[in-house]
C-alpha cells in the first residue's frame, strides 16, 4: 500500500465504522511488518497480480495469522497462456506481474502449510461487472476529453479494454482462494 492507499483505506473503515476491528498497515507484503500469529484474518483483494513474489506474499500471510486464521484472496487466473503481446499490455497498462494458475495458487497456499477451505472461480460474474467498469470509464473518459480536462492514462485504457476482453473470452479467469492456518 501506498501512503495515499492508506489514508484513503483508514477514512473509509471509519466511514463503515469497522476502526476498532481493522487497522490499515503500509508495508511490504513479501515482509510484512507484523508479529508471527498476531491477525485473525488477512485479505486481498486483486493485489497479488501486481506482487512478483506470490509465493513469500502467501508465505508472509501465513506466517502473520493466528492458528485458525484464514488467508482470503482473488487474483486473476489465466485459462489459457497469454500471448506476450497481451502480457506487455497487461504489464504496461495494470501493472500485472506473472500470473498464477488456480493450480499454481493450491500449490504455493499447500506448500506455505495452509488448508484451502474453498477456490471459487469467479470468471462469469467478473465479465459482467468488468463490463459495466469498463463503460463507466470510458464515459468518464469522454466527460473529461469534452470537457478539455485529461481523460486518463492511455495505456490502462488500452490494457483494461483487452483485460475486459480476455476475460469475456475466458482465456483470463478470476478466483477466490480461502485458506486456513
Amino acid at each position: 500500500l501506498t501512503p495515499a492507499r492508506v489514508a484513503g483505506a483508514a477514512r473509509l473503515t471509519r466511514l463503515v465504522g469497522l476502526e476498532r476491528q481493522v487497522r490499515v498497515v503500509e508495508g511490504n507484503v513479501m515482509a510484512v511488518p507484523l508479529a508471527e500469529a498476531s491477525v485473525d484474518i488477512v485479505v486481498s483483494q486483486e493485489a497479488f497480480l501486481h506482487v512478483p513474489g506470490k509465493g513469500e506474499a502467501i508465505r508472509e500471510a501465513y506466517r502473520i495469522l493466528k492458528p485458525g486464521g484464514r488467508l482470503v484472496f482473488t487474483d486473476w487466473t489465466p485459462h489459457q497462456r497469454l500471448s506476450e503481446e497481451d502480457a506487455r499490455l497487461m504489464w504496461d497498462g495494470l501493472a500485472a506481474q506473472t500470473l498464477q494458475s488456480v493450480d499454481g495458487y493450491r500449490a504455493l497456499l499447500e506448500a506455505a502449510g495452509s488448508h484451502i477451505v474453498a477456490i471459487d472461480d469467479l470468471t462469469a460474474e467478473w465479465g459482467v461487472v468488468l463490463a459495466e467498469r469498463l463503460a463507466m470509464y470510458q464515459k468518464l473518459r469522454r466527460e473529461a476529453e469534452a470537457a478539455g480536462t485529461a481523460s486518463g492514462h492511455d495505456a490502462f485504457h488500452r490494457a483494461y479494454i483487452r483485460f475486459v476482453a480476455l476475460m469475456q473470452a475466458r482465456i483470463l479467469g478470476g478466483a477466490r482462494f480461502t485458506a486456513e492456518k
